[in-house]
């Protein structure tokens, strides 16, 4: 049987950083793993400390990017990942030691902020067929963990996990995501990591607040990718392989 043409791809991660209107630095980091017709984007706020209250524009709400033609997706899971916690309180069930949000995230193909194909977000800002839903479960509907049941407002973005949680009036009665979340989809059958361009993090509750390219993303159409390859563990391993070969080749030069 013939191997699909991404099988053996190594993940590729793109980071952004910016400043937001109340002076907020902020960062975030995306990997996009595709394997056959799997893909599996974990979404992180990576944002440091800082002095000021976390506000809803300083919050990350959405991932947008472009898939070389522009293939429709469907959605399998969102979860969050490990060391990732819901902070706040949900209004249908307790988020204690809640890990599926596939009820709170949403995905369309063709919603980005500068056009790009692809796109998840856990606010209103992305239209979804349906309502308006999360519909991270298999291609339908999650269970809605907090009111109301659409995308809306800036619940369940999420925030940075290196720093106490202090939340101005905007975030103080909804839930949010602590660190980060991982998304599966299938759809990506012969796509590439050179396929990925465009790629954006998208802030608050609306495409008017701020919104930062990947590294090379650069936004629109046609920016190019430009993230970085994550090793594989295989690799890693051949690479030390080879440096301890070279040490040993070394001291028998020496002696």
């Amino acid at each position: 049987m013939a191997a699909s043409l991404n099988a053996s791809a190594a993940p590729i991660l793109f980071q952004g950083s910016g400043v937001t209107s109340g002076g907020v630095a902020v960062s975030a980091s995306a990997s996009f793993d595709l394997v056959g017709n799997n893909l599996t984007i974990v979404l992180t706020n990576t944002s440091g400390a800082n002095a000021l209250a976390d506000v809803p524009g300083s919050t990350l709400s959405g991932l947008f990017w472009n898939f070389t033609g522009a293939p429709v997706l469907t959605t399998v899971s969102a979860m969050l990942t490990a060391g990732s916690s819901i902070l706040g309180t949900c209004s249908e069930v307790n988020c204690a030691g809640v890990t599926d949000v596939s009820g709170e995230f949403g995905y369309k193909a063709g919603s980005g902020p500068s056009g790009q194909n692809q796109g998840i977000a856990s606010s209103g800002y992305i239209s979804n067929p349906g309502g308006n839903i999360g519909n991270f479960n298999n291609g339908a509907a999650g269970t809605n963990l907090d009111d109301p049941a659409s995308l809306d407002g800036i619940n369940f973005g999420i925030i940075s996990s290196l720093a106490d949680f202090n939340p101005n009036g905007g975030l103080e009665d909804v839930p949010v995501i602590s660190n980060s979340v991982t998304f599966m989809l299938t759809g990506v059958a012969g796509l590439t990591n050179a396929d990925i361009t465009g790629v954006r993090f998208q802030y608050g509750t609306n495409f008017n607040e701020l919104s930062i390219p990947g590294d090379g993303g650069g936004g629109g159409n046609g920016g190019g990718g430009g993230g970085n390859s994550v090793p594989e563990p295989g690799s890693l391993a051949l690479l030390g392989i080879g440096l301890l070969g070279l040490a040993a080749s070394a001291r028998r030069r020496w002696r």
